[in-house]
């Protein structure tokens, strides 16, 4: 999807004292005030990674295959305007690796599969296990009874049980088909039913029966080549190389027993699929990702709120959308994300839809050939953007205070012959179009949908997570290659970054935000309100009454000394709270003296309109099952 350049290796360092220079350069010393005004701030963080191997010795894994694949350091970028030909907002991020390999012992193993058995109720063989037996080439038949495995707990259990320092991201790789007390297992999630159809995928369906997860209390992810095999990465198929039906082959991790001479995948090659798993699924997709969209556009201005604004579109006579959806429910979502702002949500309904609107979806949907605003991007997925931001964007969403960030989410309840062409689109989080910089969420129910488990809530929460800059666990962006990849073809393994504790994956097993979506986004909003503060403390200088405000300034910069104090120890929820108060005090001093402040405008820099930018929704992920 993006062009491949070489390894880039420039080094920055932090830098936190006062200099006129561009950039920042070093480190500050003992003393020395932590805001550096007109300097932009290159933030670098070690980053120690532990990869632990469970049931797997030191003769059966080569560590320096592993290390082969993995990368030295990782800068963060804005992946979105990258599609549009622009490099986007520096994050000002670094993040610099080591890595620490731990193999467990003899009493480990034995223990923590004692645990797994203790823990895990048996079952029959799932569907996909079924399909594994039934393919041609495939070394063995799954037999029952199979171990349903609670994914959190067995999270929980290693988190403890490693005894690892919390300062550290993990991934725990887990073989227990060595062992004689084996038994054929799948992980499950069950305690988070969809919030307004009350339909447990993790409970019902086959296709949410894992074989990795992690995030949801813990800075740890494990993947088991020992469970399944499952759905999600499509490691059931071991007869077909090109498992999606688009022309390419599709690269996949089978179970370890697949690793074979007559199997799936060479022994040999086991050590590679350990280092891809951990470069382009732990590292670039769960620990140090990159945002979609810049998460310093959704900042509200000084004394401002966050609001998630829902304009409900009734366009199906015998349902009503607003009996499928929860602002409650979304609001403590983002509130527990963000928990630094004030957070409101509200809705609107539209009963019944109105024409103009109606006629911008059928577009849409591929239902109506109308000439509209969408000619001028050549794209009919242009039209909801065009019609509902640019042309009317005042009559579906109200105006709230000047200071506010308003996230405008489009909701169409409508019916399934409706959505035409889009049928099975649960929806997504648009850019303007010119520059990869977010605009608004549109999204869809119909009776199918909820037929299927998929009520607005869960959408909403996860299309608003897009919008607040989250990308996918199963897509992103790798630093080092710079390239942007989706989980198709040789990247089809990276579908198993879905299996973590996050709203923002295609399996439904929650409805939050983990752990690895609040380290993240609090690192790129520390390093974003720092550097913010920085641009403001010059402007506020060289005003004349800048001796009125210094009160202001020494707050704010005690804030900025425990922001990076916070940051540097792992306190990233901590150091987000605290850089936004150094550059609000600042902004409250620009407020006193009449100076602007930097605002969404920062990050919005006129681009030519490529056509090059990906375009698409959210879909439903196996609606069969």
């Amino acid at each position: 999807m993006k062009r491949l350049f070489t390894l880039a290796s420039i080094l920055v360092v932090l830098s936190l004292f006062f200099t006129s220079a561009a950039s920042a350069t070093s480190p500050s010393a003992p003393g020395q005030p932590a805001l550096a005004p007109d300097v932009f701030v290159d933030y670098t963080l070690p980053i120690p990674v532990n990869i632990v191997f469970v049931g797997y010795t030191p003769s059966q894994v080569d560590t320096g295959d592993i290390a082969a694949w993995l990368p030295a350091a990782y800068e963060p970028v804005v992946r979105y305007p990258e599609f549009y030909g622009s490099p986007g907002r520096d994050m000002g991020l670094r993040y610099e690796f080591t890595y620490n390999y731990i193999f467990k012992n003899d009493a480990f193993n034995t223990n923590f599969f004692k645990y797994l058995k203790f823990i895990g109720t048996p079952g029959d063989p799932t569907l996909f296990q079924e399909d594994y037996n039934d393919q041609v080439n495939n070394i063995l038949d799954v037999t029952g009874p199979v171990l349903y495995i609670p994914a959190t707990r067995v999270e929980t259990y290693l988190a403890t049980k490693l005894g690892l320092t919390t300062k550290a991201y993990t991934i725990v790789f887990i073989n227990w088909y060595n062992d004689p007390g084996f038994k054929f297992h799948v992980y499950t999630k069950t305690d988070e039913p969809d919030p307004d159809t009350g339909y447990n995928f993790g409970s019902l369906r086959s296709s949410r029966k894992m074989i990795a997860y992690g995030g949801s209390a813990s800075r740890l992810w494990f993947y088991d080549f020992s469970a399944g095999p499952e759905a999600w990465t499509d490691n059931w198929n071991v007869d077909d190389t090109d498992v999606d039906g688009d022309g390419y082959s599709d690269y996949r991790m089978p179970p370890i027993w697949e690793y074979d001479a007559a199997g799936f995948h060479d022994p040999a090659g086991l050590d590679d699929d350990m280092g891809l798993l951990t470069r382009f699924v732990a590292i670039n997709l769960l620990f140090t990702p990159s945002p979609l969209y810049d998460p310093m556009v959704t900042a509200p201005g000084y004394g401002g709120k966050k609001i998630v604004h829902i304009n409900m579109m009734e366009d199906d006579p015998a349902n009503t959308g607003t009996d499928w959806i929860s602002p409650a429910k979304v609001n403590q979502e983002f509130k527990a994300f963000q928990p630094h702002y004030t957070w409101q949500t509200n809705m609107t309904q539209v009963d019944p839809i109105d024409a103009g609107a109606q006629l911008a979806i059928r577009i849409f949907t591929g239902l109506d050939s109308s000439n509209d605003c969408w000619n001028f991007y050549g794209d009919t997925f242009a039209e909801p953007f065009c019609y509902f931001e640019e042309l009317n964007r005042p009559t579906y969403i109200p105006t709230y205070g000047a200071a506010d960030y308003v996230v405008p989410i489009h909701a169409f309840n409508t019916e399934d012959a409706s959505m035409g062409s889009q049928l099975g689109l649960l929806g997504f989080a648009d850019d303007n179009w010119v520059d990869g910089t977010q605009s608004a969420v549109f999204q869809f129910d119909t009776p199918y949908y909820r037929a299927l488990g998929y009520g607005f809530t869960a959408t909403t929460i996860h299309e608003g997570g897009h919008h607040l800059s989250l990308s996918h666990p199963h897509d992103g962006y790798d630093w080092e290659m710079d390239i942007d990849y989706p989980a198709l073809g040789n990247f089809y393994f990276a579908n198993s970054g879905d299996e973590s504790h996050t709203v923002m994956s295609y399996i439904s097993l929650t409805n939050k935000f983990g752990m690895f979506n609040k380290d993240n986004l609090y690192r790129w909003e520390t390093a974003g309100y720092l550097n913010w503060a920085n641009e403001l403390l010059a402007d506020l200088q060289a005003d004349p009454g800048y001796a009125s405000v210094a009160m202001h300034v020494m707050f704010a910069n005690n804030q900025a000394n425990m922001a990076v104090l916070q940051l540097n120890n792992w306190n990233y929820a901590a150091a987000a709270s605290a850089a936004r108060k150094a550059y609000e005090r600042l902004a409250l001093a620009a407020s006193i003296l009449g100076v602007s402040t930097p605002d969404q405008a920062f990050a919005l820099r006129a681009r030519p309109n490529y056509n090059e930018a990906p375009h698409e929704g959210d879909p439903i992920r196996f609606p069969d099952n």
